[in-house]
């Protein structure tokens, strides 16, 4: 019988762990890179790789303030598409291919909701650098 309710408990525990684990996670980031440096500050991430492939998931925060996110990247080789989410649906940021670089800003944002960057590579990439920062809108 102790064996029994052993089992039952750490089976229930097991559960609770992944339940909770999955709660908020809107985007989930899965990937293989070399040298991967990251930050992922309040107002500020970044991301730059020797080698990348796959999804990787930051800046998730939220902003009352009407704000905007200003932008940089470089690729040495590969396709990366990059996406944000403010208001519930995924749209396209930019996209940057081989020797590529950009810069620029997205739209003004207003209201208390989450901010998230997706960047998603099409295949291996090589010699990435990206920056994202959030700016409050000047009226």
């Amino acid at each position: 019988m102790k064996r029994y309710a052993s089992v039952i408990i750490a089976v229930v525990t097991l559960l609770w762990c992944f339940t909770l684990s999955a709660c908020g996670n809107k985007y989930v980031s899965h990937y293989n890179a070399m040298l991967m440096v990251r930050e992922n500050a309040p107002n500020k991430a970044s991301v730059s790789f020797d080698s990348f492939s796959g999804t990787y998931v930051i800046m998730k925060n939220k902003s009352a303030d009407e704000v905007f996110i200003n932008y940089e990247a470089a690729l040495g080789e590969g396709n990366i598409k990059v996406y944000y989410d403010f208001d519930g649906e995924k749209l396209s940021l930019f996209e940057i291919g081989a020797n590529g670089s950009v810069e620029g800003k997205t739209e003004a944002f207003t209201g208390n909701k989450t901010i998230y960057i997706i960047i998603e590579s099409d295949g291996k990439c090589s010699e990435g650098s990206f920056s994202f920062a959030l700016e409050k809108s000047e009226k």
